[in-house]
């Protein structure tokens, strides 16, 4: 009989599982959170080109600055909106179903910065581009004819209509997934050399020379 006064465990082995088992070995520690000014600053450095959101109700046409819109698949043609749970023109696009998405030029920046108000109605009906309402074309007009043109800001670079396919509740937002109906790329005024406005870090720019 022995007492194993004498035995020598392997350091690998306690009691039957590894050290590397995770019942034995200690939890991770959880990294520190995120310093919300710091995350706030890096976004800002993040550039990105400006667009504004149009919504049209019966009475006026909203229009909200953001620069949180990018493409998700060419093929169907989607877009991702992002929008606060109380910014001014998300009553709209959710009782229309239907929102338009304004590609800016740097010329403009005033339009940009009266989208982008904190808490200001924002309507947006001296800025369109001059179109027949739809209400006078018909619904048996070709669809090239029937574009929601309506809500397209004279000047920019490019206009998308969008039907909401999907939105998404995170957080203190909403993300809106849109199916890009139209394409239609805008007029530009005579004279007219500003390329695509661009918003960093609390400041609007316009694109540069390019070092390609």
């Amino acid at each position: 009989m022995t007492d194993y006064a004498d035995l020598e465990l392997d350091p690998q082995v306690v009691f039957g599982q590894l050290e590397s088992d995770s019942a034995f070995a200690p939890p991770p520690e959880r990294p520190p959170g995120v310093d919300p000014d710091a995350f706030k600053a890096a976004m800002r450095v993040l550039a990105g080109g400006v667009v504004m959101i149009t919504a049209r109700t019966e009475s006026c046409v909203w229009g909200l600055t953001i620069s949180s819109c990018c493409s998700i698949t060419p093929s169907p043609p989607q877009i991702l909106i992002s929008l606060a749970q109380g910014a001014s023109a998300l009553p709209a696009i959710v009782e229309t179903g239907r929102f338009g998405v304004s590609i800016l030029r740097g010329h403009q920046k005033p339009l940009a910065e009266l989208g982008a108000v904190p808490g200001a109605p924002k309507h947006v009906d001296a800025f369109l581009e001059r179109r027949p309402p739809l209400s006078r074309l018909g619904p048996s007009a070709p669809l090239r004819d029937r574009e929601q043109l309506t809500t397209m800001l004279a000047g920019a670079l490019y206009h998308l209509d969008c039907r909401v396919e999907q939105t998404f509740d995170v957080a203190d937002h909403r993300l809106i997934v849109g199916a890009v109906e139209t394409a239609i790329a805008g007029r530009k005024a005579d004279g007219d050399l500003s390329g695509p406005l661009v918003y960093f870090d609390r400041t609007f720019y316009t694109l540069g020379r390019s070092i390609g």
